[in-house]
């Protein structure tokens, strides 16, 4: 890695960098006359702390920091469209809970206090709601939303079916989400649905062999990302888009190796996605279309959920 002249930096960098050297990360200073942040840095969830934690790399430096770095596993987490709040699920309080922290990884709060799971938030484009999975009402994982204060949390889907994995449309009207279809046990194959945001109009969109989740709607609003099973386990997976209503359902990646979580650039133009059989895993870049597919993180363990760092 090169030499970077730390004075350099932006505020946010260097609220980051200095995070992450008091943690004992090796992080480095980003280029000089860099944006806040480069939105080339991208977060993801890693194992390679020895349990899950939210980091941040930035693609032209190498530059890796902790976040979260505690002994508790931290997952399924969304960074607030604004830059300013990063969205977290956590075992830290012994029960599953969402957390918000400062983007530096300081001034974690706790948002839900239920016996309940809750988990995999989602920030509204807005970053007023968030969106989020939780079994607090019944034996089986439903979508919620709340305030982004962890105030007013309303029930949106009462299926009794497994749901997960919640994204908004970028105008804030419509949520798309894995879930079991109507008649399946909990343990049959997850499919892509959309409904409101105030949770009616529910539709299924795929109908696929095998796991169909993780989805993520494209910033134009026109089209849906998400993995989808093609092989048993972790031996087959591959990258889809589909449109919103349903239409012109396009494998992205119809290859050996098995694919995992895409996230759409803000502008469209790539998307980054997990790569790999289960462990390792390893983040992967490529355009829309499927195209220029490269490696952009590898690294021992598992690395996943990636998602580009807005620029504030």
């Amino acid at each position: 890695m090169r030499p970077i002249a730390p004075q350099a930096t932006s505020k946010r960098w260097t609220a980051l960098l200095a995070f992450g050297l008091a943690a004992g990360c090796a992080a480095e200073a980003p280029p000089a006359g860099a944006e806040d942040p480069d939105p080339d840095a991208i977060a993801f969830l890693s194992t390679r702390s020895g349990d899950y934690d939210v980091w941040v790399t930035w693609l032209d430096t190498d530059s890796t920091v902790n976040l979260t770095n505690h002994p508790a596993t931290d997952f399924g987490f969304s960074w607030s469209p604004d830059g300013s709040s990063v969205l977290f699920g956590s075992d830290r309080s012994g029960n599953r809970e969402i957390h918000v922290m400062d983007p530096n990884g300081g001034n974690v709060r706790n948002l839900t206090n239920h016996p309940g799971v809750d988990a995999a938030p989602a920030w509204s484009p807005d970053g007023t709601r968030i969106a989020f999975v939780s079994d607090r009402d019944s034996d089986s994982r439903e979508i919620y939303v709340m305030n982004a204060d962890g105030t007013g949390v309303t029930r949106l889907t009462s299926n009794d079916r497994y749901d997960e994995a919640p994204s908004w449309s970028p105008d804030g009207r419509r949520i798309t989400f894995g879930a079991v279809a109507p008649g399946g046990s909990p343990e049959a194959t997850l499919q892509v649905f959309v409904m409101d945001a105030t949770g009616g109009n529910e539709r299924q969109l795929t109908r696929l062999a095998g796991h169909n989740s993780a989805p993520r709607w494209s910033p134009d609003g026109g089209r849906i990302a998400f993995y989808g099973q093609v092989g048993e386990g972790f031996s087959g997976a591959d990258i889809f888009t589909i449109q919103a209503d349903g239409s012109g359902l396009t494998n992205l990646t119809a290859d050996a190796e098995p694919d995992w979580q895409p996230e759409w650039s803000a502008d469209g133009r790539r998307i980054l996605f997990a790569r790999g059989p289960g462990d390792p895993l390893d983040l992967w870049i490529m355009n829309a279309d499927g195209s220029g597919r490269r490696p952009v993180v590898v690294a021992p363990g598992r690395d996943e959920q990636p998602q580009w760092v807005p620029v504030r």
